[in-house]
């Protein structure tokens, strides 16, 4: 039945109504934005950590498994933590982002700094090579498709973190468009919202390998 699967032209109709009024862009902005800001900020706070608990090997053997153990718990489940540390609105996204894409972007910087080869490492100190050349000539470039393994699992994570702070306390953004209509049994608003989602992830993932294929040339060359 058209009530719980409505057909692609209900779909498209409740899509090009949602852009005709501009709602769309709107709400899909209110999800991008948080999105983006946690990711960046997971980013650069994973490839900091990760890295040096990589080099630290008595810490990381420590310290790993408790940060296995946090990965575990539900981003549900801290979302009332998030609300009493940070309130609602989009301080709750931005945090509830970073939460959903740290870990993702931290053991893919941890393993991907552990796996670089110690023969790269000791033929730049036999050339004279600094702790900073080995840190930004031989760890990082060696790591960087651990690193774009991670972003390409971490980014849509991001939207997800978004959405269900959305879910829970928005009163825009994707997630709340998708809640709304569910809850208003609207399905095809439902399912427009969801192949919106489904479309941003795509795009994104689409523009992080644009982005960082010419990163990864050398890695291609070296398996022919």
């Amino acid at each position: 039945p058209e009530f719980y699967l409505p057909t692609p032209r209900q779909v498209l109709s409740e899509l090009a109504l949602w852009i005709k009024d501009g709602s769309l862009l709107v709400h899909i902005g209110a999800t991008l934005v948080p999105a983006v800001k946690g990711f960046v900020i997971a980013t650069i706070a994973a490839i900091l950590f990760g890295y040096a608990l990589a080099m630290a090997k008595f810490a990381g053997k420590v310290v790993e498994p408790f940060i296995a153990a946090l990965y575990g718990i539900p981003i549900v489940a801290l979302v009332p933590l998030m609300i009493l540390w940070v309130g609602i609105g989009d301080e709750l996204a931005v945090a509830v982002a970073v939460l959903a894409s740290f870990f993702l972007m931290f053991f893919n910087v941890y393993f991907g700094i552990r796996d670089v080869s110690q023969a790269l490492i000791d033929q730049v100190m036999i050339a004279g090579g600094s702790r900073w050349d080995i840190a930004l000539r031989v760890r990082m470039p060696s790591a960087f498709i651990w690193v774009v393994a991670g972003m390409k699992v971490a980014v849509p994570h991001s939207i997800v973190g978004v959405v269900v702070a959305e879910f829970l306390t928005g009163h825009r953004g994707l997630g709340f468009l998708l809640s709304s209509n569910a809850a208003q049994f609207n399905a095809p608003g439902t399912f427009a919202a969801v192949a919106t989602l489904a479309i941003i992830s795509f795009a994104l993932d689409r523009l992080l390998f644009i982005l960082t294929r010419r990163a990864l040339m050398w890695k291609e060359a070296s398996k022919r």
